[in-house]
């Protein structure tokens, strides 16, 4: 059996699927070592894994984004802000985490490095000579943003010659837009004693891996001819049980007459409360549904209520376990955080998507192109555009058709087998260099 070294980004959204990979893969016999931020030790230990910590500016809370990293609570919606968050949780824990990486791997025996599609501390290694590092496998756990000819970042697939035309500008203009991070990503490797990227970090951290398996189906990505074929679609992970929260015990009780309106702002993006929950309780305090509150904090008593009283018809959770609940829901109002619109999709729920703050305006625009769920463009919709957009869901067949066709889709899948047969070709073929390199060595 093989070391690996499983390295996560410390925020739940690449935590827990990692953990969940972690977890597989030592049910396979293999020795896990996690790294991460101090957060999410007891989580990696009770699991049985060696813990390391991750130590400066790679070891962030972010329970309190808006403390530690001011600037981006402070950028404007749009570009601003995802340049912002791209440097301070992204680009400036590179030195850090490539520092730490390098320190487990002198130390020898990691046969294989895991990574989520943020750890960017893995581009020196990289970069570097192939024969000088373990083979690196990389999980999509955000909307993969690959350059392509048949794809525009922002208005989505069209492979017809103009569309391409439309595509190339796009792309370029979204490249110049982020030349910030860009220019600061070229100085955390430099940095790092390393080079340059050969291409747009995004890219890179997609295509410079062994192997990259994103986590969704086909089906919900945008379609791309030029993909290169070390990228592979495994559908999606369900939770593997590896958090404490149980379901809420009015649960069973709820009158299941009524349909249920699930609604979230995430666990990062949501300290700012009246950018969807509070309009989303306002919006649905008078209709015929029953609403439930998913507020991924712990002071319930920051919400602005209408007039003041929590309307009849609401429910209101400090955390809500999704795989329990989702079964029951009718729609999903969500601020479009990539895993909870997947397991969401792998439920055959419909959704209403409100979110422009990071990846969330990527995973917003595949549910509108998907038209598995309505995309109100926005990170601060209106009460009156949450109303409509339940309303229209409910009433509308082809949001649930479409949410049910792509749900077949996430069916066709298992990820966990694809990731044992993945691993395991990739330990081989790491044994075969080996043998190669001992052969070469004797002769």
């Amino acid at each position: 059996m093989a070391n690996i070294l499983v390295a996560a980004t410390p925020a739940p959204g690449h935590v827990n699927p990692m953990l969940s990979v972690a977890r597989h893969l030592s049910s396979l016999g293999h020795s896990i070592i996690f790294l991460s931020g101090k957060l999410f030790h007891d989580q990696a230990v009770a699991l049985g894994f060696r813990f390391v910590p991750f130590e400066g500016r790679a070891d962030f809370d972010y329970r309190r984004m808006d403390e530690e990293f001011p600037e981006v609570a402070a950028a404007a919606p749009g570009p601003d802000a995802m340049n912002a968050v791209c440097m301070a949780t992204g680009i400036d824990p590179v030195p850090d985490q490539y520092r730490t990486v390098r320190q487990i791997l002198s130390k020898g025996g990691v046969d294989l490095i895991v990574t989520d599609i943020y750890f960017w501390g893995i581009f020196p290694l990289l970069l570097g000579p192939r024969d000088a590092r373990p083979p690196v496998l990389t999980f999509g756990v955000l909307p993969l943003l690959v350059s392509s000819r048949d794809v525009a970042p922002f208005s989505g697939p069209d492979a017809s010659p103009a569309g391409r035309l439309r595509n190339h500008e796009e792309t370029q203009q979204f490249f110049a837009m982020m030349q910030p991070a860009t220019t600061r990503m070229t100085e955390a490797l430099h940095s790092s004693g390393t080079r340059e990227l050969p291409e747009f970090f995004i890219d890179a951290a997609a295509n410079l891996p062994d192997r990259f398996l994103q986590l969704t189906a086909e089906a919900f990505e945008y379609p791309r001819s030029d993909l290169k074929k070390s990228i592979e679609y495994i559908g999606n992970l369900m939770p593997g049980g590896h958090g404490k929260t149980s379901a809420p015990e009015w649960l069973n009780s709820l009158d299941a007459s009524k349909p249920l309106v699930l609604v979230t702002q995430g666990t990062i993006a949501n300290w700012d409360l009246s950018q969807l929950i509070e309009p989303a309780i306002a919006a649905l305090a008078d209709e015929p549904v029953t609403v439930v509150i998913a507020a991924g904090r712990p002071d319930l008593e920051v919400i602005q209520l209408p007039g003041g009283v929590k309307p009849e018809n609401v429910r209101i959770e400090h955390y809500i376990p999704f795989e329990q609940i989702l079964p029951r829901v009718d729609v999903f109002v969500t601020n479009g955080g990539f895993g909870s619109v997947n397991l969401s999709l792998s439920k055959g729920i419909p959704m209403v998507v409100a979110g422009d703050t990071e990846d969330k305006i990527f995973t917003a625009s595949r549910v509108g192109w998907s038209e598995a769920g309505i995309n109100l463009a926005t990170g601060r919709p209106s009460v009156e555009q949450i109303r409509s957009a339940v309303r229209t869901v409910l009433s509308d067949k082809k949001y649930k058709e479409n949410a049910v066709r792509l749900q077949k889709e996430f069916a066709r899948y298992n990820a966990f087998d694809l990731i044992t047969k993945t691993v395991n070709s990739m330990l081989s073929s790491k044994n075969f260099e080996q043998l190669l390199e001992t052969a070469a060595a004797r002769s």
